[in-house]
């Protein structure tokens, strides 16, 4: 169900960025100018790291990540979005230990992944050609399914997004871009321990603004 959210909220943004373009033009604002509606859909690659920790056990995965992303909102001051985020995140080389030695590795049955859901602000400065930052709030829940747990932990755990970029216009309100963003979560349940994740992903987005 996590995985079906984040690829609704992705392909709705996707939606909104290729079909909008032409009919939705009094929703958008100036051409060529950050105003009126903002949808953001971005696909990346980095690096991810998982760890549940739970007495002497341990879950972990770092390496080779994969990231969706998408914003949806308006620009309640030029230059300046309020928009909600969904993001999902994929995590590989995982494994499994007991007091810090690794006792199995499973390549072949397990699935292992994060859903972000929050809102947060972009702000593209005026001065320096689409350059924009953008931060996020929410929270994250990660999905397990291997030999010692399954199953999906549910939205606990607090989490933040930060992401810095820049793009180009493609049309009077279309742009592509390219950023670098980094999301962080963490949370402690007293049945499973401590869960924390974070990523650092190379971004390349389309934007309706």
């Amino acid at each position: 169900m996590n995985r079906f959210l984040a690829i609704l909220l992705l392909a709705s943004s996707v939606m909104a960025s290729a079909v909008w373009a032409g009919p939705a033009a009094a929703l958008l604002g100036t051409p060529f100018a950050h105003d009126g509606l903002f949808a953001n859909a971005s696909m990346g690659l980095g690096y991810a790291s998982f760890e549940n920790v739970d007495g002497e056990e341990s879950l972990s995965a770092r390496g080779f990540g994969m990231k969706l992303h998408g914003k949806l909102g308006f620009y309640f001051i030029q230059n300046l979005a309020l928009h909600a985020n969904m993001d999902y995140v994929m995590y590989s080389n995982f494994r499994e230990a007991r007091y810090g030695l690794p006792v199995y590795m499973d390549h072949d049955f397990y699935v292992l992944s994060s859903v972000f859901v929050g809102a947060g602000i972009t702000y593209y400065v005026p001065e320096w050609n689409n350059m924009f930052f953008s931060g996020s709030l929410g929270v994250t829940g990660y999905r397990l399914n291997c030999r010692r747990y399954y199953g999906n932990t549910g939205l606990r755990a607090f989490a933040f997004d930060v992401e810095m970029g820049k793009e180009w216009w493609v049309n009077e309100h279309l742009a592509l871009g390219v950023s670098l963003a980094f999301n962080s979560g963490d949370y402690w349940s007293e049945d499973d321990g401590v869960f924390r994740s974070s990523s650092m992903m190379l971004m390349f987005s389309v934007s309706l603004n």
